[in-house]
């Protein structure tokens, strides 16, 4: 069930047909105006409320951190590897080596 069929808040979709001229009976999608057949399911979310957002941890200070960080772990692993502190076969961190 819709939520706005739940709470009591159900509005009817505006959307008028060309052909005869009469309302659409359905009822309209959470808060559009129109119902699924009318474009109400196509509401862009934005922000946070987007089912794919990735905005959180790419501020600057958060990237700048994981890179100091990414440059800090490539630099200790080099100096593992001149001290022979790693296991002969061992792989090396694999990817992109950051800028230091």
């Amino acid at each position: 069930m819709l939520p706005n069929v739940a709470n009591g808040s159900a509005r009817r979709c505006v959307a008028v047909a060309r052909s005869t001229g009469e309302q659409c009976k359905k009822l309209a999608v959470g808060s559009c105006r129109t119902c699924r057949s009318h474009g109400g399911h196509k509401r862009v979310l934005r922000g946070d409320q987007h089912w794919n957002y990735q905005g959180a941890g790419h501020t600057l200070p958060e990237r700048q951190e994981r890179h100091e960080m990414a440059v800090f772990f490539h630099e200790t692993e080099n100096l593992m590897a001149k001290l022979g502190m790693l296991a002969p076969r061992s792989t090396r961190t694999r990817g992109r080596k950051p800028k230091v």
